[in-house]
Formats: structure tokens, C-alpha cells, sequence
């Protein structure tokens, strides 16, 4: 189906057998010895010495290998494994064409487990480039890491993911993904670092449904909710006097070459981020299989350049999802001044938005009145043999700008 990269993680392998004996009770530790796959005899893989006590002198058969695979050649097996594993919305087959095979920054790979029973679980490398001020960083996003239900236990997905890691540290500047909560041990016991847990941010623009489900008595509720939505409108309107002097809010069905000048213009000011020009955001979020999202753009009034943008998801009546936000530091504050009042007339009951980072972004999300909910997306990263930045900036959540937007989802 496939060219091996790196057919099979050998000396992982026999410790990660060792680790799941260990785990269980059944054998003590012995020194790390290359696993075979082949058969000779009492003293061969998977052997014991002949002499009566003396215990296993190697490690099993080693059943599992990590295979680089061509993305559109291993079709059939990565559908398969990510409808069995994966929480895939939409058709796994489009997904597939748009994240691996059209994605802007190049053909993502992937990595197949195969089994003596066939593909058991897979991982994907999507390709990204960020920029840490001027230096383009090219980045391996950790994606679809999935493992058969049969076939979860700490053997496989440690061959899995040591060898992808093997593979990723050689061949890009850095890597980062975002695990879930299962496999956020496995990647760090392997060497990735935690960045840290994105944060998800919350306004409230229409406080009835807040109210009822805090302290019931429906009508009540709506009521006051009313008056209260009624006296922080005016308040919002209210505040939109001044930003609308320096620019308008315009709601845009594409992007266009205004959106490259202003990554041109603004991508030193925030660390690390993902290269944020039109090819990319037209991809991400206007071409992407199953989704609708819509783009509310600031523009200069003067000149009608472009000083910030959000990408906004979700339907009026629930949660206005922003997946990104970007632009000048101070036109962001004015984008969402505006953007408020508007997402209030529009139905939406409250805006969210998920963001690790930047310290100073963080801060103003708190003054227009964004609460922090939660942190539970674990964000990891590891720097390349060839990373030209220094480490210990790759590491530090404060150096980074990441919200949904570089998310595989």
C-alpha cells in the first residue's frame, strides 16, 4: 500500500513491553534489546534460555510497526480508522482531500500502525508555517492520532508516536498538537513539552437563558433578563462612538490581497504565530468541508485598509464561536468594541472564543468582559534539530499567539 520511512521502532518497542509488564507485575525490568521479528529457537525473539529458571533473556515478538504512508494511497485505512476513533464531523473522505492533500503549506503525511491483522491506528503530520517575528518556522501540526479499541494499551501507541516524533524533530523546525486528555501522557513521557491549556472565553450577551438556569423561575428570569440585555446595550452602542470614527465593521464573503498586506504589516508583534495570509484563512475557514463561517473584517475608514478580523462560526441563538482573531494589537480592542453590539442584533446569546498566549490579548479580553470558563485543551510542542530559535522560546505559552485556528479540527 505504501514506502516504509521507518519500518519498525525496535528498541522502542521493547521498552514500551517492558513498561506494560512492568505496569503489571509480571516480569522485572531488563536492559533494552532490538525486538525481532523472526524465530530461532529457545534463545531467539521471543525466546527464554534453555536454563531451567533463568528467566526470558529477550523481549517478545514484536507485532506492530509505524509506516510512512502516503496520504491518498492509504485512503481506505485512515477513513476507516478515524470513523471508528475519531470524533469526525462530516464526510472523513473530504476531510481528508481538504487537511492532507490541498492544505496551503504543503502535502501533510501520515503514519499507518499496522498490525499482523491489518492498520490499527494512524497518526497525521499536517504542515504549517508559522513565523516568530521574521524567521518562517516550518512546523509539523500533530494530527489524528487514533488507535483501534483492541489495540490501546501503551505498546502500540508508544511505537506509534516515537516514531512519528523521530521523524518530525529530523525533518521540521519545531512540532505542536493539541492532544486529548488520554494522550496527553503519552506525548509528554516521550519528550514533548506542555505549552499549556488553552483558555475559552466568555461574554454573555443575552442573560435570560443565564438567569433561568442559575436560579430557575422562568418568567422572572426572562424579564429581568430583558432589562438587563436593554441597559448593557445601550452601554455597548454607547462605546462604539469613538472606535467608528477610525474605521467600519464590514462582514466579507472572501479575503483578498488586504488580508496579506496586514500579516505583512503585523506578524512581528506577537511571537510565534501560524502565517495568516488569504491563500491560508480562505482554506482554513472558507473552504473547509462542513462548516459555515463568516468573516468580520475592521477597515480604515480613509483608506479601507484592513486593521483586524474575526472569524466567526456558530448559529444566531447560540454561542458566536470566534476561531480567530487577528490584526493591529489596538484595532483589535476597537474590532471588538463593534463586533458586540452586532453579534447581539444578529440573535447570538453569547460569544466565545479559545486563545493561549500573549499576555496582552488575554488582558483584553478581560476589559470588554470575556470570562474565563475553562482550560482544557492542552496545547504540546517540542523544537526540531534544526529549530533556528531559541528553545526555551518555543517553550514558553507567553512567546505564542494559537487559537482555533491552528487547530487539525
Amino acid at each position: 500500500m505504501c514506502a516504509e520511512a521507518d519500518a519498525v521502532d525496535r528498541t522502542s518497542a521493547t521498552e514500551a513491553s517492558q513498561d506494560e509488564r512492568m505496569r503489571h507485575g509480571k516480569a522485572r525490568r531488563v536492559p533494552a534489546l532490538a525486538a525481532r521479528n523472526d524465530s530461532r529457537g529457545a534463545a531467539g525473539a521471543g525466546g527464554c534460555c534453555p536454563t531451567p529458571g533463568c528467566g526470558p533473556r529477550y523481549a517478545p515478538r514484536v507485532a506492530y510497526r509505524a509506516v510512512l504512508t502516503d496520504p491518498d494511497r492509504g485512503r481506505a485505512a485512515l477513513v476507516r480508522l478515524w470513523a471508528a476513533n475519531l470524533p469526525v464531523r462530516g464526510d472523513a473522505g473530504a476531510k481528508l482531500d481538504w487537511l492532507y492533500l490541498h492544505a496551503p503549506a504543503g502535502r501533510a503525511q501520515a503514519f499507518v500502525l499496522e498490525h499482523d491483522d491489518g492498520p490499527v491506528g494512524c497518526a497525521g503530520i499536517a504542515v504549517r508555517e508559522l513565523w516568530h517575528r521574521d524567521q518562517p518556522l516550518r512546523a509539523a501540526l500533530l494530527a489524528d492520532f487514533a488507535i483501534d479499541r483492541a489495540h490501546r494499551t501503551g505498546f502500540p501507541a508508544l511505537i506509534l508516536q516515537r516514531t512519528v516524533k523521530r521523524h518530525v524533530d529530523a525533518a521540521y523546525d519545531l512540532s505542536y498538537g493539541f492532544p486529548n486528555v488520554n494522550a496527553v501522557a503519552i506525548h509528554r513521557r516521550i519528550g514533548y513539552h506542555e505549552l499549556g491549556e488553552m483558555g475559552r472565553y466568555v461574554r454573555v450577551l443575552r442573560h435570560g437563558g443565564y438567569l433561568e438556569r442559575r436560579y430557575g423561575r422562568p418568567l422572572i428570569a426572562r424579564a429581568v433578563g430583558l432589562a438587563v440585555d436593554a441597559a448593557k446595550l445601550t452601554v455597548r452602542v454607547a462605546r462604539t462612538l469613538e472606535p467608528q470614527t477610525r474605521g467600519a465593521l464590514r462582514w466579507l464573503d472572501d479575503v483578498d490581497a488586504r488580508f496579506d498586506e496586514l500579516w505583512q504589516r503585523t506578524r512581528g508583534q506577537f511571537g510565534i504565530a501560524c502565517r495568516r495570509d488569504a491563500a491560508f484563512l480562505r482554506w482554513r475557514f472558507l473552504r473547509k468541508p462542513g462548516e459555515r463561517s463568516e468573516i468580520a473584517a475592521l477597515v480604515e475608514r480613509r483608506s479601507k485598509r484592513l486593521r483586524a478580523y474575526a472569524v466567526i462560526g456558530g448559529e444566531p441563538g447560540g454561542l458566536a464561536h470566534v476561531q480567530d482573531l487577528f490584526g493591529e494589537l489596538d484595532a483589535i480592542d476597537d474590532l471588538l468594541t463593534m463586533l458586540v453590539p452586532v453579534l447581539y442584533a444578529r440573535g447570538y446569546s453569547a460569544i466565545g472564543v479559545r486563545f493561549l498566549g500573549d499576555p496582552r490579548l488575554v488582558a483584553m479580553l478581560e476589559e470588554h468582559h470575556f470570562t474565563l470558563r475553562d482550560r482544557n485543551r492542552v496545547v504540546i510542542v517540542n523544537e526540531g534539530a534544526r529549530c533556528p530559535i531559541d528553545p526555551a522560546i518555543v517553550r514558553d505559552a507567553r512567546a505564542w499567539y494559537v487559537t482555533d485556528l491552528d487547530e487539525d479540527t
